[in-house]
């Protein structure tokens, strides 16, 4: 007979789900960069936030991750969604550099607090369960979340910031901070799971070991920095695509449209990933969409350096972006099943760790190269992606 807490753990699927949707309505993002500038930022600004950004969740991301194998993935759940919210209200006077360097700040808090300790506990209640096979199917629903209300809010966010007015970024963001509050009372009704601790483990130190595992498994240090770089160089180009597209004859409502597709494909695909896992091997499926990725890069960069018709870069810029959604719930799941549920969150977060370190010399020299030429970006950008190919997976040996 099921018990009153399995009843409650089944629902933090469900709770996640939308926890995860209404923290990434984000109108705002389809007019993100457009918004910057019309507050007073330079390109270049832009990606020095970026790189502050990094340096923060790089000083934060273990610490939130300790502190969710320690204090509770809800808690520490709560707290990012708290810090998200301040971080909204900042947006709305932020008219410089500094207000706008301590609201992404918290953002980037919010970011560390979330990051490994969503799929920890979703991994954890499936565990607790004893559905642990179906973590894949759970993790990609997850991920489809974010992806929900981006299919309608780009449009959305087109149609009210089309003449990039004050009045019009104002109701943009309100809307954000509506759907982080709806997120919080979520939040709260989620259900801790057991983390399945072992104490021997325990005083080792929970950070400690899983540096040790890191360092011990190849694979998993290959999968870090491919997940790592190929992230990186696709976000490179979303961080200023607004301002190039926009420069080469788009509309707002053509970008619009694109990121509503995007995320279409992205909340399809996620939803209903297991149908797409033909292969058998997860690892293979990885090195299928990197490689995907890579081929597509390339692409992109030839268009921008030979043939700029606007329509066809949208068109690359689309599948760009919906590959790299594809690829998120596949590396968390390669994650979850080399790691411990002690320090499952603490495992995860490393990559995100990696992140942050190789983002701060990356996106600054960004910063410099997009002060001199918008195209050199798109170069730097693909040959991140390229330095991929030498960190395939290997095949998946049965046991």
């Amino acid at each position: 007979m099921m018990t009153h807490r399995h009843e409650e753990l089944k629902k933090n699927f469900t709770r996640m789900f939308w926890i995860q949707a209404l923290l990434n309505v984000k109108v705002i993002n389809v007019v993100g960069t457009l918004f910057y500038l019309h507050r007073g930022l330079t390109l270049s600004q832009i990606f020095y936030l970026t790189v502050l950004w990094a340096v923060v969740s790089l000083l934060f991301e273990i610490p939130s991750s300790y502190l969710a194998d320690r204090w509770g993935r809800k808690k520490t759940l709560l707290l990012g969604i708290v810090l998200s919210f301040v971080h909204w209200i900042l947006y709305i006077y932020a008219d410089n550099i500094s207000i706008f360097a301590i609201s992404l700040s918290l953002a980037s808090l919010q970011f560390a607090c979330f990051s490994g300790t969503d799929d920890a506990l979703i991994y954890d209640t499936n565990k607790e369960l004893g559905n642990g096979g179906e973590s894949i199917k759970n993790l990609g629903k997850y991920y489809s979340a974010r992806s929900i209300f981006k299919i309608v809010a780009p449009l959305v966010g087109a149609y009210i910031a089309q003449d990039l007015l004050e009045w019009q970024f104002l109701i943009i963001l309100g809307i954000d901070m509506v759907a982080i509050i709806i997120s919080l009372f979520f939040a709260v009704k989620l259900v801790e799971p057991n983390h399945y601790m072992d104490v021997e483990k325990q005083e080792a130190g929970i950070i400690k070991d899983a540096w040790k595992i890191m360092r011990s498994d190849r694979v998993i240090g290959r999968a870090m920095v491919s997940r790592t770089l190929l992230f990186i160089s696709v976000f490179i180009i979303w961080r200023f695509h607004q301002k190039y597209f926009i420069d080469i004859g788009l509309s707002v409502w053509a970008l619009g449209i694109a990121w509503s597709v995007i995320h279409t494909l992205g909340f399809f695909h996620n939803q209903y990933i297991e149908k797409f896992l033909r292969r058998g091997d997860l690892n293979l499926e990885i090195n299928f969409l990197n490689i995907l990725t890579i081929i597509l890069m390339g692409l992109m960069l030839c268009g921008v350096l030979f043939f700029p018709q606007p329509l066809l870069l949208l068109c690359i810029f689309i599948l760009l972006d919906a590959v790299e959604l594809f690829r998120w719930p596949l590396y968390a799941e390669f994650y979850n099943r080399r790691s411990q549920s002690f320090n499952r969150a603490t495992t995860l977060s490393l990559s995100n760790f990696l992140k942050s370190i190789l983002d701060i010399p990356l996106l600054f020299i960004v910063s410099v190269l997009i002060s001199r030429d918008i195209t050199y970006p798109f170069i730097f950008a693909a040959g991140l992606a390229f330095l991929v190919l030498f960190f395939k997976l290997p095949r998946h040996r049965a046991a």
